[in-house]
């Protein structure tokens, strides 16, 4: 085969520019190979700073994710701590509220057996102002009686004592509870569902739903108590007319102590919350019109105490 065409060229070029032509086409390539060196260097050294922006990326991502989960546990912490103190507080008060229940109940009792025992033996000699007295002295021992009540369901921790119930039955011993307004309409339920409870736990729960809503209405009004039945959880409604409670408000109704009504001990809704967690079940609150909605299972399957 014949010689390549810069070959040729070269091979009739004179001796001395061959010369000056091969070297200059020696160092030419020598530069080459130098700069693709060189090249080769700055693409390695490229890769590597990539390698290390991409270190650098993860590591800030991992520092902002630390920073917030820093920021999350000290909030939790605080909570903690907030928690803690209100416990310890209401812990002192709850021990200081159920001595003075206690002490209490005892003289309140004699009042109301002494009242009776007057009215038995002179009932037909009262004169009407002597018994509308009476009927006062009645309605201030009863809501007494009802706060006391509240208190010591608040305090105690006794445990739940399971019984298969009639709502409905439930219902109407938590009425006679009470003094009822004649002013007040209750319309109680028109279907029943039997349940696993502890009765006296859920009379406790809906005298102080009614109580609340008697109050909210300023003991004139309907309240409506509704019961929604299925084949494993059973729905009481408990509804008043009152005017509701402000919406910034509504996060603490169910608070130890909060209260939006000039008298109460304001444990009645955080009673309520208590004993219905403490049958598994869930209370919830919506306005307009002003509905409590209690919800329990039918069959209780952690129960502490089971009468048959």
């Amino acid at each position: 085969m014949g010689q390549s065409l810069p070959n040729k060229l070269i091979h009739e070029l004179p001796n001395s520019s061959k010369d000056a032509l091969l070297k200059k086409i020696a160092y030419l390539e020598t530069t080459n190979k130098r700069l693709v060196q060189e090249h080769q260097s700055k693409d390695n050294h490229i890769a590597s700073l990539e390698r290390k922006l991409h270190k650098i990326g993860d590591a800030a991502e991992q520092r902002d994710w630390l920073l917030d989960e820093l920021t999350k546990k000290i909030t939790m912490i605080g909570e903690i701590r907030t928690d803690l103190l209100k416990r310890e507080r209401l812990s002192a008060i709850g021990e200081l509220s159920s001595r003075l229940a206690h002490d209490m109940r005892n003289p309140l009792s004699i009042i109301l057996n002494t009242i009776d025992l007057i009215k038995m033996k002179h009932q037909d000699s009262l004169n009407p102002d002597v018994k509308n007295l009476f009927l006062m002295v009645d309605r201030a021992t009863s809501r007494m009686a009802f706060q006391l009540d509240e208190v010591l369901n608040f305090v105690r921790s006794a445990p739940l004592e399971f019984e298969k119930k009639s709502l409905r039955d439930i219902i109407t011993s938590s009425l006679y509870r009470i003094v009822i307004p004649d002013d007040i309409k209750i319309i109680k339920p028109t279907i029943d569902a039997e349940i696993d409870c502890d009765p006296r736990k859920l009379e406790a729960i809906f005298s102080n739903l009614v109580m609340n809503g008697i109050q909210a209405m300023n003991n004139q009004g309907t309240i409506t108590i509704r019961i929604f039945d299925d084949e494993q959880h059973v729905t009481i409604e408990v509804e008043d007319e009152g005017p509701g409670i402000p919406e910034k408000l509504t996060k603490k109704i169910f608070d130890p102590l909060f209260t939006t009504k000039s008298r109460g001990t304001g444990l009645g809704l955080a009673t309520v919350k208590n004993m219905v967690e403490q049958h598994s079940g869930h209370v919830h609150f919506r306005q307009n019109p002003t509905v409590f909605s209690i919800t329990l299972p039918r069959i209780q399957h952690k129960q502490t105490v089971r009468i048959p």
